[in-house]
């Protein structure tokens, strides 16, 4: 399993400018396309109707022109760069829905890269958005963090496992990143005896599907409260090494996230590895 299209989905021009490098260099790898996408940022009400004021809209509108603009050329720099093929995807109508031309824009990649928002500082509609991203998409979303990004096929994998449909598609659409012979660890982590007997077949039987495909598989079991099990993924990826994470998103109701705390929400905000969500 190979990506051939890898789609990148740009919020901002200061995130491109190290996103777009990576991720040229990783289509590099894969001898894929590269899909830059990037919707303008919505005018946001500013003390009533001062965001229609004739002074002020066409410079809001000449700053989201010039945004637009250094995204596109940080990123045909980058396809230069690597020499790879690539095109860039901005909204042809200034009144297209940012969140909806993103989402549209990057559902046909085998893979979609983004930035990794801090959740202390990052703009509140961006964090939205990459969320709304991970939800609506149908592809696996690799989350990057500027320090480390992923540099090539991935040599060593951490793949999260449970008895759910999101987590199912994590382990498979992890394959396409990952490079032939991996590492690659399964790694269940309960927050009771139930949730840990329910995962352990299902462990095995994926071990065992991935043992045939060639890879070097290592089956591990945790325990953590509810509310720690991202904690406790991103500790164990770090102590074991895996340079890329592989999780199911979202797999509870938005009242669940809201109320106990999404293994999705606690790993966005402590990301120290790439990690892939899978909806």
């Amino acid at each position: 399993m190979i990506p051939k299209t890898i789609s990148t989905a740009f919020l901002s021009s200061s995130e491109t400018r190290w996103l777009a490098p990576a991720a040229a260099r990783l289509c590099r790898h894969f001898d894929a396309h590269l899909v830059g996408v990037h919707g303008l940022g919505p005018l946001l009400p500013m003390g009533g109707d001062l965001v229609s004021d004739p002074v002020i809209l066409p410079e809001m509108l000449e700053w989201q022109s010039q945004e637009a603009e250094a995204i596109r050329e940080t990123f045909e720099a980058a396809l230069k760069a690597e020499d790879i093929a690539g095109e860039f995807r901005s909204p042809a109508d200034d009144g297209d829905a940012r969140e909806d031309f993103l989402i549209d824009g990057c559902r046909s990649a085998d893979v979609i890269l983004s930035a990794h928002i801090p959740r202390q500082g990052g703009r509140a509609n961006d964090i939205r958005l990459q969320e709304q991203l991970i939800r609506q998409a149908g592809r696996p979303v690799v989350v990057m963090d500027e320090a480390l990004p992923l540099p090539g096929p991935a040599q060593h994998l951490l793949i999260g496992v449970s008895c759910t449909r999101e987590s199912m598609r994590a382990a498979h659409d992890a394959l396409y990143l990952a490079a032939g012979g991996a590492r690659i660890d399964l790694l269940s982590v309960s927050s009771s005896q139930f949730e840990r007997r329910a995962s352990r077949d299902l462990r095995e039987d994926l071990a065992s599907a991935l043992d045939r495909r060639g890879y070097n598989v290592t089956v591990l079991e945790a325990s953590a409260p509810t509310g720690e099990i991202g904690k406790e993924l991103m500790r164990v990826a770090l102590e074991r090494g895996a340079d890329l994470v592989a999780v199911g998103a979202f797999g509870h109701s938005k009242l669940f996230d809201f109320v106990i705390g999404a293994v999705t929400s606690m790993l966005l905000e402590t990301i120290s590895v790439p990690v892939l969500f899978a909806k």
